[in-house]
Parts: structure tokens; sequence; C-alpha cells
């Protein structure tokens, strides 16, 4: 997890750990893989939206952890409407005493293509839900059974970035991105794309970065590279990725 800005700034080193509930976790699980996270000094545990509910994966490690931050990497827009969205992630903040991130974005084409889920122009959807769910946080919005009410705690919004279009787009809406795949080059690339969109909304101040990077940990070494190249395998189908990583790159990884 870095940090970037119009000027150079040094930050302090943090590391976040990103998990797959969904590959089979149950709620005891989910809960000790938390715990287990904030006891090894970890400063983020993520959870991806992959065969479960995002939000309510978040809350349930926000309940089994008292210092470490939670988030979502990531939240599938298409998936809630905004206000359902505003509505969760105030809640696991208030819950979690302003520990919870809320990451943002539209998965992939494959995932919403199973789900009936039509992806055109999801940068724009992209825009269009964060501005939404900013102004629901904000007490924003028509009254429903009651007025609306802003977030008891401030919930900090990062969106999936990839590309120089939507690192820009989401440097000018939210307070940090979440890219994937970056090599140190591509990281250094992209402050002049967040630049870019931070000049349309400097009361947000400094851009947090949270770089993902599949990591696989253990002493069988033939076991982890089979691991690893089904991993980059998979990645290499998804279209979402020409731009911010050379698709034959993740091929000749994968093999």
């Amino acid at each position: 997890m870095t940090e970037t800005q119009t000027k150079p700034h040094r930050v302090p080193e943090r590391l976040g750990l990103s998990v797959i509930p969904g590959a089979g976790w149950s709620a005891r699980d989910i809960r000790a893989i938390a715990r287990d996270a904030e006891e090894a000094g970890f400063d983020a545990i993520f959870t991806t939206e992959v065969n479960n509910d995002a939000l309510a994966t978040a809350q349930l490690m926000g309940a089994a952890t008292t210092r470490i931050r939670v988030g979502t990497w990531i939240a599938n827009i298409y998936l809630r409407h905004s206000y359902v969205c505003a509505q969760g992630a105030a809640l696991i903040a208030d819950a979690t005493a302003g520990r919870f991130i809320l990451g943002l974005g539209v998965s992939h084409q494959p995932v919403n293509r199973a789900l009936g889920i039509d992806m055109a122009d999801s940068a724009e959807a992209v825009r269009q839900y964060v501005i939404a769910v900013r102004g629901w946080l904000r007490g924003e919005g028509p009254t429903t059974h009651l007025p609306q009410r802003p977030a008891p705690e401030h919930v900090p919004i990062y969106v999936a970035a990839l590309t120089s279009r939507t690192v820009e787009q989401a440097a000018a809406l939210a307070d940090g991105i979440m890219p994937l795949f970056w090599s140190p080059e591509r990281v250094q690339r992209s402050k002049v794309w967040a630049s870019r969109g931070r000049a349309a909304a400097p009361e947000l101040g400094p851009l947090d970065v949270t770089l993902g990077l599949p990591t696989f940990i253990g002493d069988d070494l033939d076991t982890l590279r089979a691991g690893a190249r089904q991993n980059l395998g998979l990645y290499s189908t998804l279209p979402v990725l020409p731009e911010a990583v050379p698709r034959e790159r993740l091929r000749r990884r994968g093999r």
C-alpha cells in the first residue's frame, strides 16, 4: 500500500492482505483469518467479492478484530444499489470505529455476464455510482421511510483502476485506487494520471494507492508454482487487462 500526491512524499510502509473467502471458508474461518492477520501485524485485510457478499464479509472481519482496517477489494457495483451500498458501508464503519475501507469496481466481464449484467460503459457506471454513494453517505437524497442521515464515521472510497483513463477518473472521485499487477515503473507513471484527476478534486487530499500483487507462500515450490500459473492463466483470459498488463507477458508467466 503506497500513497501518491503532486509533491514528493514519504509514507510509512504498510502491508495489507486480500483474501478470497468465497473459495469455501466458513464464517468461523473468516473470523479466524482476520484475527490472525491482526495478530501478525498486517495493517489491513480486504475481502474479494467472489461467490460471497463482500460487505457482509468485511463486517464479519471487523467484528472479529479491534485494530486492523477491514475493507472490500472490491465490491461489485452492479450487485447492489448505491443506497444499499452506502447504508451497509456506514454501518460497518460505525461498528468498527472507522476502520472500514469501501473498495468499489466492476469485477470482470465473464462474472457479470454469467449474472446477466450489462457492462456497457463501465467507467461511466463507476463514476455515477461513486458520486451517488458519496451523496448517500453525506446524508443527501430524498426522504424514503425517514429523512436521510449522514454516516456517523467517515467511509473512505477506493476504486479499482488499471488504465490511464480509469486512474485519472478515480483520482477525481475517490480517496484511493486499487490497481493490480502494476510494476514499480507503472506505479511511477500513474502519478501523472493521478495528478491530472486530483487537480479536479483537491479537497480530497492525497490519493492513496493500494497495489494488489498475488502472492503464494509455502514450502512446496512445485505446488506454489502450479497455483501461480493457474492464477495468472485465469487473468490472461480476462479482457480488462490489456493496457495495464500486456497479455503476452501474462501468458509467458502462466506457462
